[in-house]
């Protein structure tokens, strides 16, 4: 009981210095949020994918990803919705809008609320069109079969796959190549990063995947969180020092 009572402790200590972070983060970063933060290269080069597109009057398609599971959008179905945020933002008065595509129902229209959003924004909702977010399938494979005609369409600039992708999103990704189509993917799903790490893709590996709204400067409480993470990092290192030495010196058994 003693030890329950310990780790449960521990874990709200844990927990409290989490959100003491978050909170300092955001308050010390508030008027210049995005200062001196580490961003991944391949989210860098998404934003000039985006200028290009504009440029060329062409337009980009991003696979939200699949629900891995019968429930709420976890984290990671979540990533790409900052790049969606971005993609419409500069898309509203192209030529081509973006186009976005989810296997998941909640997903896709948590993405169509977000394009909307956008043209209501801009004073254009005339321009919009329910068929920018679309539900591609409600199962991997439907959304697999949904995302190819997309990615095949003759006006693409570039392809984005961010979310919970799964293994199978190779077939896409090798269409991308195939058509010489610039290619940014991101994933929380192990086996999935192994398989596009044997394409041309721009990877966004790990925890980079669900922080696009820090890279792409459009989310202020992305930034702070990853500025959180980085000092938790080094509370723990540090911890991880000081126990080791402690236990060297006979201090701590």
């Amino acid at each position: 009981m003693n030890e329950m009572i310990t780790l449960d402790l521990l874990a709200l200590a844990i927990v409290s210095l989490a959100l003491l972070s978050l909170a300092i983060a955001l308050l010390t970063s508030r008027k210049h949020p995005y200062r001196n933060l580490r961003k991944n290269e391949a989210l860098l080069d998404a934003e000039k994918l985006m200028h290009e597109a504009a440029e060329k009057g062409l337009r980009l398609t991003i696979g939200l990803g699949v629900n891995q599971v019968s429930s709420a959008p976890a984290p990671a179905n979540l990533a790409g919705l900052p790049v969606l945020r971005l993609m419409s933002r500069r898309s509203v008065f192209n030529d081509q809008p973006a186009q976005a595509l989810a296997g998941d129902g909640a997903l896709a229209a948590l993405g169509q609320l977000i394009v909307r959003g956008k043209y209501q924004n801009a004073l254009a909702t005339e321009l919009f069109k329910p068929d920018f977010g679309l539900l591609a399938g409600a199962t991997p494979y439907a959304y697999l079969a949904g995302l190819l005609p997309e990615v095949n369409y003759r006006a693409n600039a570039g392809v984005f796959l961010i979310g919970s992708q799964r293994p199978e999103t190779i077939l896409a990704a090798s269409l991308a190549e195939q058509k010489d189509l610039p290619l940014v993917a991101g994933t929380d799903d192990l086996s999935a990063q192994a398989v596009l790490l044997a394409t041309n893709a721009r990877l966004c590996l790990g925890e980079d995947a669900l922080n696009a709204g820090a890279a792409l400067e459009s989310d202020p409480g992305a930034a702070a969180s990853v500025r959180a993470q980085d000092w938790l990092r080094v509370l723990a290192v540090l911890g991880l020092l000081a126990g080791a030495v402690l236990k060297l010196l006979g201090v701590w058994q």
